[in-house]
């Protein structure tokens, strides 16, 4: 196959262990150090690795009593948590196989996965996801049901009876490098989630080809937002952590209370950061308006930030730079568990480029710029899906990932992904995601943005405005801030985000791929109005359906008088306020 190839000059070792092989050896060598931080009441609590290992084994012996073993699959419905840490913990150590299903799902998801993975038990948290559960055609099929709230079905702490550590030994000595160990559904922006099952080898590969990467200092601290049903939170930051002997701080918002995020950040001080780039402009934006906020985040002890899922926008990534903290990056996707190329600390930023590869991967971009991927990353394939499975690696066992990019002197280049393009009516191509970037770059008011205009004459937006940093902005004006759709069409709001989307539409080039139209949509994309997949990227077709009359109003302004577009026309020479 032609095209330009790359891999990491960096060997990896052939045995690179298995999860439960890890956790038995850091809990020999850590036993009273803190593996897991909650906030509770006083503050954050925390427990030892000792204690960690005591209750993975217990659970694992209680599997066992249930008749579950190597090769089982083992659900949880749950948000995270201890219990979610030991849960996922005793399953993959013991050979089990472990399948995270994301909180916020509702009932029809829910039911898809638990047809398809068909467990032999699943842990539920939480009163809400209990109900959903219940409202399950498959819910008579699983044997075995825990949950932490008062019903019908075990309690978890029941689970946790003392389990001898000598049984849970030989069940992990049982488990070998290419048992399957997780079925992750992707939450992917198109069709139904895709099980990716991933092996120990895929997972612990991972670890030392990251640690040739950094120097993760024994006992540093990280607050976890990211969901552990999802490869980013799940296999790369909490396997990071245990891997290296950082703290797991929870944090319970869960990225969502951006002054929930800063009050734990504040008891935390974290000294590493994972996050995707939604959260870095929230906590930028914050930093911006207040300098108390912004020494509290950019303290002296915080070593690095880590930022993935979507390219982090330039003005972002300049200001974390400009306070002298470091910002490493990288891409991969589930199917790769999950990394495939990192930048490097010391190495300069540059805005889209995500490093080379890590050792034991190897690149080939084709010639039509897809990104290829071969490794001991690459996952075995989809769950009951063969076909999907052939058609995504190739019989010389190239997983294609259907994202576009370009080898260079600087690393991998990410353009998009072939799924992100449309073409206008007169043929021309358009990456919806490099056009939302580049806004998104130039903006400090604009939250999110998608951008639309296939089969059109032109491209146009659907504008999600910073409605905290538009409040701070009409109460310096002593103007009241308009809601609802009276904000759409307030023109000294229309004008302020008009010239935001100019300075935007001058680093796009060729001219077709400027905005010419916009409307501002008065509220937030996210994941439970289901415009948003679990790890923060956009669904469109899910965004198009749901503002159907919006779009219609930009291209056929005539069939909807209530909902007239901003016409964005000579704003080249204007200044943002």
């Amino acid at each position: 196959m032609n095209g330009k190839y790359r891999n990491s000059p960096i060997p990896l070792a052939a045995d690179t262990g298995t999860i439960g092989s890890m956790i038995l050896e850091r809990a020999r060598d850590w036993s009273s150090h803190a593996v897991f931080a909650c906030r509770e009441a006083g503050g954050y609590q925390t427990v030892s690795w000792q204690e960690f290992q005591r209750d993975i084994a217990a659970l694992s012996c209680f599997f066992s009593r249930q008749g579950i073993g190597k090769g089982d699959r083992v659900a949880i419905f749950s948000p995270n948590s201890y219990a979610m840490l030991v849960w996922e913990a005793a399953v993959t150590s013991m050979g089990a196989i472990s399948v995270p299903i994301f909180a916020g799902y509702h009932t029809p998801n829910l039911d898809y996965i638990l047809n398809q993975a068909e467990p032999s038990a699943i842990f539920i948290d939480g009163d809400e996801r209990l109900n959903k559960f219940e409202a399950c055609a498959s819910r008579p099929k699983i044997k075995t049901v825990v949950s932490r709230q008062p019903s019908a079905y075990i309690d978890f702490s029941h689970c946790l009876d003392a389990g001898p550590l000598d049984r849970f030994r030989q069940l992990v000595h049982a488990v070998n490098q290419e048992d399957i160990c997780f079925i992750h559904y992707t939450s992917g922006t198109t069709g139904l989630p895709k099980g990716v099952l991933l092996t120990q080898r895929n997972i612990m590969s991972q670890r030392p080809a990251h640690a040739a990467n950094w120097t993760i200092p024994f006992a540093s601290r990280f607050l976890s937002y990211l969901p552990w049903h999802h490869s980013y939170g799940g296999l790369f930051e909490r396997f990071t952590a245990l891997y290296h002997g950082a703290v797991i701080y929870l944090e319970d918002s869960f990225g969502k209370d951006i002054e929930r995020l800063l009050i734990n950040w504040g008891m935390v001080k974290p000294t590493h950061f994972f996050s995707v780039p939604k959260v870095f402009r929230a906590l930028v934006a914050e930093a911006r308006l207040d300098p108390e906020i912004k020494q509290m985040l950019f303290h002296p002890g915080l070593e690095f930030v880590y930022t993935a899922g979507a390219p982090l926008p330039r003005d972002i990534g300049a200001f974390i730079s400009a306070q002298n903290i470091p910002i490493l990056e990288g891409w991969g996707l589930t199917e790769t568990s999950p990394t495939v190329t990192m930048t490097s600390l010391g190495q300069k930023r540059i805005y889209s480029y995500v490093g080379e590869p890590i050792p034991g991967c190897e690149i080939l971009v084709t010639e039509e710029n897809e990104i290829l991927v071969k490794g001991p990353n690459v996952m075995k394939g989809y769950y009951k899906d063969p076909e999907k499975t052939a058609q995504a690696i190739d019989a010389s066992g190239w997983f294609h990932t259907g994202d576009l990019g370009e080898l260079t002197d600087y690393g991998l280049k990410l353009m998009y992904r072939c799924d992100g393009v449309f073409k206008l009516a007169n043929g021309e191509k358009v990456s919806s995601i490099h056009v939302e970037n580049e806004l998104l770059a130039a903006s400090h008011w604009i939250s999110q943005a998608v951008i639309v205009g296939a089969e059109e004459d032109f491209v146009a937006a659907l504008v999600f405005p910073n409605l905290r940093r538009l409040q701070d902005w009409a109460e310096k004006k002593g103007k009241k801030l308009p809601l609802g759709q009276e904000l759409s069409r307030d023109p000294e709001v229309q004008s302020l985000l008009g010239r935001e989307i100019s300075g935007g539409n001058r680093e796009l080039d060729p001219h077709y791929l400027r905005v010419k139209k916009f409307v501002i949509i008065p509220e937030a994309l996210t994941v439970e109005n289901g415009c948003l997949t679990p790890s923060l990227k956009v669904i469109y077709h899910q965004v198009i359906k749901k503002y159907k009359e919006w779009i219609e109003a930009i291209f056929r302004p005539v069939q909807n008088p209530g909902l007239q577009p901003f016409i964005v026309t000579d704003l080249e020479n204007e200044t943002t306020e």
